[in-house]
Order: structure tokens, then sequence, then C-alpha cells
């Protein structure tokens, strides 16, 4: 399954019974389905904003360093 937002409304047929897509809904389907109305233009693939690519996690932070007044004395 997948989730795709839909671009422009549109009748489609995911299973026996006809279906109507309205613009700026998300819904999911199958596999099989998302790639065809994503290729045909209907549809754009919604992806998790948990899982964001690597280059865009934060860094782990620096090591802190005791300051002048933490050391002892």
């Amino acid at each position: 399954m997948k989730t795709v937002k839909i671009l422009e409304t549109f009748e489609g047929w995911p299973g026996k019974t006809p279906v109507r897509y309205v613009a700026g809904q998300e819904v999911a389907v199958s596999n099989e389905f998302a790639d065809l109305i994503v290729g045909k233009g209907h549809a754009q693939e919604v992806t998790s904003a948990r899982a964001a690519p690597e280059s865009e996690k934060p860094a782990d932070a620096a090591p802190r360093t005791p300051a002048a007044k933490d050391t002892p004395a």
C-alpha cells in the first residue's frame, strides 16, 4: 500500500467498482494502482514525515566541554 495525494479529480477502478478521487485527497491505494495514477499525472506519492533522508537528519551534537568554572580548583 502507498499513500498518494490526488492532484486532479478523476474516476478510477482500483478494484471491481469505480471510485471518484477528488483533488487534494490523500488516500492509501495498492502499489500497482498508485504507480499507475502517479505515472498518468493524476497523483503524487506522499512520503512519510518520519522517514527523513539521512541528509536531512540533524547531526549529533558536539560533546560538551567543561567551562572554566566547571573544573575542580
